[in-house]
């Protein structure tokens, strides 16, 4: 037990004593204000934060526009249907 708690203290030790692993992390590299490499990266951070809303919204909008759609046909064909004259087949015989 002591010499498993003594290996990860010492692995512990040397990851902390090595900080060039920190230089794999693309936050910690660019970390100047105003550099394009920044600039570049806070974007696409942006742009792949963003698209999940995009693409919600979009089939969000595609249901309200069949549903606008679909509600003008029926208001469309309730106006012809009140504007044909009823024909009665019977009164057409006397």
């Amino acid at each position: 037990m002591k010499t498993r708690i003594f290996l990860q203290a010492s692995l512990v030790g040397i990851a902390a004593a090595y900080s060039g692993a920190a230089d794999a992390c693309s936050v910690c590299i660019s970390s100047g204000v105003g550099e394009r490499l920044t600039d570049a990266f806070n974007w696409s951070v942006f742009f792949l934060m963003a698209m999940p809303y995009t693409i919600l919204f979009s089939i969000l909008g595609f249901f309200v526009y069949a549903y606008r759609r679909a509600a003008k046909k029926a208001r469309a064909k309730e106006r012809r249907t009140e504007e044909l004259p009823v024909l009665n087949p019977a009164s057409d015989l006397s």
